[in-house]
């Protein structure tokens, strides 16, 4: 079972696609590039600044799903140049810190973009509560004085 995630706080698609979808505790993000969802054009000039918003759009995305930016494990990552690679990188590292998610980065045709991103995310799932250790001597007690 699937269910598409919407917000209004992201650019919305620009074809046939959903912003994200959910199956299971998954979060398929569709590519976002460095559109401003409130001009609704791309502001950003420089590389950096590009990468950035396109990741802004995306945690906007997981946002709307009860998600953030550490729950992404894999972005993918399309350069309409390679000579972008630093400035992507230098962008993406510091828009994550420590918590890198897995990557993947290729140059492709974007016509006038200079990069467009897509992301998978984890959900968290709710931790059983912890039984007390009182309890856990209870169960494993052995039965004595039957006869």
């Amino acid at each position: 079972m699937k269910s598409a995630i919407r917000t209004d706080k992201a650019p919305q698609p620009a074809a046939a696609y959903e912003q994200a979808v959910i199956s299971g505790n998954l979060i398929f993000v569709s590519g976002q590039v460095a559109t401003d969802p409130a001009t609704r054009t791309i502001q950003a000039i420089g590389i950096e600044a590009q990468v950035t918003q396109a990741l802004r759009n995306i945690e906007a995305i997981l946002d709307a799903a009860g998600c953030d930016r550490n729950d992404i494990v894999r972005c993918g990552v399309f350069l309409g140049d390679l000579t972008d690679f630093a400035g992507m990188n230098q962008a993406y590292k510091e828009f994550f810190g420590e918590r890198l998610p897995a990557r993947t980065t290729v140059q492709v045709g974007l016509g006038n973009l200079r990069v467009e991103i897509d992301a998978i995310a984890v959900r968290p799932t709710m931790k059983k509560p912890r039984q007390s250790q009182a309890r856990k001597r209870q169960r494993a007690a052995p039965v004595t004085g039957a006869t």
